[in-house]
């Protein structure tokens, strides 16, 4: 598998659905009330809270196993079975729970939820055997449309009258299309079930399984929380702060995920030079765009909600400084994790991610009273910071791993030229507008970049890597 290729192709699927998303949440903040769009992200954080018992990491375990090489056709077909059964328990648990599920939303959507979590979970099923079979780049495309169905039908549905129902559909609608996608390029046939293959499954996904679990609590745990203690109003604002925070991860996520396959098959053969070296590279990668952002954010922050999305969602201007930061840890975490786990060692991550998780749930409800929701972003990026820390303890236990300080330390120089830069900018032009906004902001890139490419640490190790899995020459 070429790396470079498909973190290229991860990067611009990515991208391109990181924009239709923003796009979509955008127009939904001016479609619907903050209150509906709100009741959205609680069906979401519910979903992903529930497809925690739905899959018990063994979607990640069938990559893993698949990418190694051994009985695919049974290890697929294991693995399914395994998948479908978790999958009936969990629906029939929210459809038993049918009146609490809809109290706590605040809607009749318990049996959207039920086929929600089916539809989401195969399709990522599927998707995990694809990368399994080294064929990364190809997945995220596979988002794409996911997205624009979402974005396209969401837009046609609640401007029909739907409503908050129009954009739970065309979301079911977009998770549709990614499980018969993705189904139809998946190139293993579905083998007989062996109860080997069970328990090599399980071995693995045992593990897993809790850094599953961690995984989908730090990206839905917070909501939940907002929605017992908040508005439903509070919730939307949180979630529109966070979103624009997952831009920073155009660059760490695609080259983790195209890490973990390639990574799993060196660590077969015992390549434990290549893996260390291939890491610190990706870390410095991974951090060049977190850096600069939660310095725009600082400064920018009640601009771009009150002009993307309205005034209503300054309140969570805060939240929107306090997430960058912590998506900076994440940065690392991705490519950290992801290589942990792909040396087969799904232990030393679920060790990381039980400090990590009784961390967010002790500091989120600690600090949700005395600082509001400000005070749940401020607990995950304690908490993840912690889990960086110690993911880079455990992988460098077994790999030559060399975390890139000197480089970081490189980006905040450059981050802090260019803030300053800024700072005096608006001084003279205060944003007034879009357009404002969007000029200054494009000036701070350019001038980041200037500063950045400037320094020969970053040309050498950062920029002619970069141009080179562009294809450019040098």
């Amino acid at each position: 598998m070429d790396l470079s290729r498909s973190s290229l192709l991860l990067f611009c699927s990515k991208a391109g659905n990181a924009v239709l998303t923003f796009v979509g949440i955008a127009y939904f903040t001016h479609r619907l009330p903050a209150d509906e769009l709100g009741v959205f992200f609680l069906f979401l954080a519910l979903q992903g809270l529930f497809s925690i018992p739905a899959d018990f990491g063994m979607s990640v375990a069938l990559e893993k196993r698949l990418s190694e090489g051994a009985e695919r056709a049974s290890t697929l077909g294991t693995a399914l079975a395994i998948k479908v059964g978790l999958l009936a328990v969990a629906g029939t648990v929210i459809l038993l729970a049918r009146p609490y599920v809809n109290g706590y939303l605040g809607g009749d959507l318990a049996v959207l939820l039920a086929a929600s979590l089916v539809l989401r979970g195969m399709g990522r099923f599927y998707v995990h055997a694809l990368r399994g079979r080294l064929r990364v780049g190809e997945t995220g495309l596979l988002e794409v449309p996911r997205q624009v169905t979402w974005l396209v039908g969401g837009a046609i549905l609640t401007a029909s009258g739907f409503g908050l129902r129009g954009l739970v559909y065309a979301y079911l609608l977009g998770s549709a299309i990614v499980l018969v996608l993705a189904y139809a390029r998946c190139d293993v046939p579905i083998g007989r079930p062996s109860l080997a293959r069970a328990r090599s499954l399980v071995a693995f996904s045992k593990y897993d399984t809790v850094s599953a679990v961690g995984g989908h609590l730090y990206e839905w745990i917070d909501t939940a929380i907002i929605g017992l203690f908040f508005a439903h109003r509070y919730v939307s604002a949180y979630n529109v702060a966070w979103q624009i925070t997952l831009l920073v991860l155009l660059v760490s996520k695609p080259i983790a995920l195209s890490l973990f396959p390639q990574i799993s098959e060196w660590d077969a053969n015992a390549s434990t030079a290549r893996i260390g070296e291939t890491v610190s590279k990706a870390l410095g990668f991974a951090t060049v765009v977190a850096v600069p952002a939660v310095v725009g954010a600082a400064i920018y922050a009640p601009d771009i909600l009150r002009y993307l999305f309205g005034q209503q969602y300054v309140v969570a201007s805060g939240v929107l400084v306090v997430l960058l930061v912590e998506k900076l840890f994440v940065s690392l975490n991705d490519v950290v994790g992801f290589s942990l786990r792909a040396i087969d060692r799904p232990d030393l991550a679920a060790r990381a991610t039980v400090v990590t998780i009784v961390l967010v749930l002790v500091l989120s409800v600690a600090f949700v009273i005395p600082f509001g929701f400000v005070g749940v972003a401020v607990a995950l990026t304690v908490a993840w910071f912690v889990n960086a820390t110690l993911y880079v303890r455990y992988l460098a236990r077994h790999v030559p791993l060399r975390v890139p300080y000197r480089l970081v330390g490189w980006y905040v120089v450059a981050s802090v030229c260019m803030g300053g830069v800024l700072l005096g900018v608006k001084a003279v032009v205060p944003v007034t507008g879009l357009p404002t906004l969007v000029g200054e902001v494009g000036l701070g890139a350019a001038v980041y970049a200037s500063v950045a490419v400037s320094i020969p640490a970053v040309r050498e190790r950062v920029v002619r890597p970069g141009l080179a899995s562009f294809g450019v020459s040098h």
